[in-house]
């Protein structure tokens, strides 16, 4: 019994191990992804700004909204439950209840799917909604006057997409160690960063998702190289 108990101690060990190891490869690819998406959004000029200081003022706008008056829950929960459900219906499974998690018992579809329960989180669904807005309008109206509001909402959604996504799973902090929160969280962002940038293309036609995708990939590369030489050749 002792060894039994110590084989699974190890094996714990072993596995926070390899989740801290992917946590710390994980982080740089984010954050460049969105380095790289910025500078792509800098180059594309409007009247007297660039779509990346719409965004960043939609993006501030929302963190200080959400900070300091309110945090729309409601909003969130019921993009949540509708993606979800769509999410079970199309990989099979259950998703727990975002509020607590909970699953209804005696029921053989109840212990569900990773995939169906994360998947929510990583669709930015207001996001998406924006820029399919976006590209509707841009048919109708002149682009002038369609393409500022469009970015101030993409970064006012983002905002609160990642703002929303950390705060219900930290909900779940207390069943689950720092690293494997770290993981998730650094997951939806790089995620959701894809799947916005690939949207942004439809609102925004100079947009190149692929270029941008370029080079984010480049400065991680550079944030790899950096941890490392400082690291080891230092």
């Amino acid at each position: 019994m002792a060894q039994k108990s110590s084989s699974g101690g190890m094996s714990a060990i072993i596995a926070r191990l390899i989740k801290s190891l992917m946590v710390a490869v994980l982080l740089p690819l984010p954050v460049g992804m969105l380095a790289g998406m910025l500078e792509r959004l800098e180059l594309i000029s409007l009247s007297g700004a660039t779509y990346r200081e719409w965004v960043v003022w939609g993006f501030t706008t929302y963190v200080g909204f959400h900070v300091l008056i309110y945090q729309p829950a409601p909003l969130f929960q019921a993009s949540h439950r509708v993606f979800a459900t769509l999410a079970a219906w199309l990989f099979g499974g259950q998703v727990s209840s975002v509020e607590g998690g909970k699953k209804p018992k005696g029921d053989a579809g109840s212990q569900g799917s990773t995939l169906v329960a994360f998947s929510p989180y990583v669709v930015p669904v207001y996001t998406v909604l924006v820029c399919a807005f976006g590209w509707l309008a841009g048919q109708w109206a002149d682009r002038k006057f369609v393409d500022g509001p469009i970015s101030f909402l993409v970064g006012v959604t983002m905002a609160f997409h990642w703002l929303m996504t950390a705060d219900d799973l930290q909900q779940q902090r207390s069943r689950w160690h720092i690293e494997t929160y770290l993981l998730a969280i650094g997951l939806v962002f790089l995620l959701t960063l894809l799947l916005g940038g690939m949207c942004l293309s439809w609102a925004f036609p100079e947009f190149s998702f692929v270029h941008a995708l370029s080079d984010g990939l480049t400065q991680a590369k550079a944030i790899y190289r950096t941890v490392v030489l400082e690291l080891f050749f230092r």
